[in-house]
């Protein structure tokens, strides 16, 4: 069983439909959402909002968009 303090509460995102619900993130990666064992459209599939936002900002090079490009 894990720690407490090895469980963290964040936001993560449906991977199908966008929708967005609180959830627990395990230590060994598992994504749970609180209160649901499924979104509303039936995905069990989730990931965290910061993944979402870091994959988003990332550019062809590699680095986040916006960053050295003057």
């Amino acid at each position: 069983m894990a720690n407490r303090d090895d469980v963290t509460r964040e936001l993560a995102e449906c991977t199908e439909c966008g929708s967005v619900y609180a959830a627990r993130r395990w230590p060994n990666g598992d994504i749970q959402t609180i209160g649901s064992g499924s979104c509303s459209c039936g995905s069990t599939d989730f990931v965290l909002i910061d993944d979402v936002e870091d994959a988003e900002n990332i550019d062809s090079e590699g680095s986040p968009s916006g960053v050295g490009t003057e």
